[in-house]
């Protein structure tokens, strides 16, 4: 029974036989077996944490997240800010209105000046009033005075005359 070929064969027999095979199968139906780690048990536990609705529907404050501070959309965010802050554009132009220098002797601010004083309601009162302090001033021989009795008595002469020839037909009687 030492022989190789008897082995052999004996354990060809064993394997094909049913009642080792059984014996084999109640020895295993009384040991019972934990399936905790094995591949399916973990793939379900994963695919129930993944489909919990517990922690799908958790508020955004329980999230650990953290943003690259140097990230392009954040730096252009940052950018895109600034650049609308209506208090920062107009705290600019505040402080440049103040800083613009123009020179005083350009013709547009001499005239400007010029135009201001000819338009002045206080400057033309100012000049009525030293004009009535100053009195009334008319000579009698000024140019304007002596145009105007001369016309004056070239009206009266030429009434003077249409009445006359008006009243011609009337003298004799």
């Amino acid at each position: 029974p030492d022989q190789n070929d008897v082995i052999q064969a004996r354990k060809a027999y064993d394997l094909q036989s049913d009642i080792l095979y059984k014996a084999d199968l109640q020895w295993l139906r009384g040991i019972g077996w934990a399936p905790n780690g094995s591949l399916d048990v973990e793939q379900a536990k994963k695919a129930s944490e993944i489909l919990n609705e517990k922690n799908y529907r958790q508020p955004p404050s329980k999230f650990k997240f953290t943003s690259l501070i140097d990230s392009m959309p954040l730096e252009l965010a940052k950018h895109n800010s600034n650049t609308l802050n209506k208090r920062l554009y107009t705290e600019a132009w505040e402080k440049d209105k103040l800083n613009i220098h123009i020179m005083p002797d350009t013709p547009e601010i001499v005239l400007a000046s010029q135009n201001k004083i000819n338009y002045s309601e206080n400057q033309y009162r100012l000049a009525m009033e030293e004009s009535k302090k100053k009195g009334y001033d008319l000579r009698p021989d000024a140019i304007s005075i002596k145009a105007a009795k001369a016309s004056r008595d070239i009206a009266s002469d030429y009434k003077y005359k249409t009445a006359y020839r008006k009243q011609l037909g009337h003298h004799v009687g």
